[in-house]
């Protein structure tokens, strides 16, 4: 299943990650929660994840993939201003 190679895939590059994959067929969404991604702009944790799956992307095997990425205090923060 696609989804379980592109999680398997984050997971290898940030194996502290907590990671949700979620959508059919070769369109998915990525939420990915990393200390990896403390002190990088937002582009820069993009860039991380889309790194480990361009080759599925330039195969044509996955269509797209949506990133959402924080790190573990920003997700613990949100909802709370």
């Amino acid at each position: 299943m696609l989804s379980e190679t592109v999680k398997r895939r984050i997971q290898e590059a940030l194996p502290d990650a907590a990671i949700t994959i979620k959508g059919e067929g070769c369109s998915l969404e990525a939420l990915v929660i990393s200390e990896a991604f403390a002190g990088k702009s937002r582009i820069q944790q993009h860039r991380m994840v889309m790194e480990r799956v361009k080759d599925l992307i330039a195969s044509g095997e996955l269509h797209a993939l949506s990133v959402t990425t924080y790190t573990p205090e920003d997700w613990a923060g949100r909802g709370r201003e």
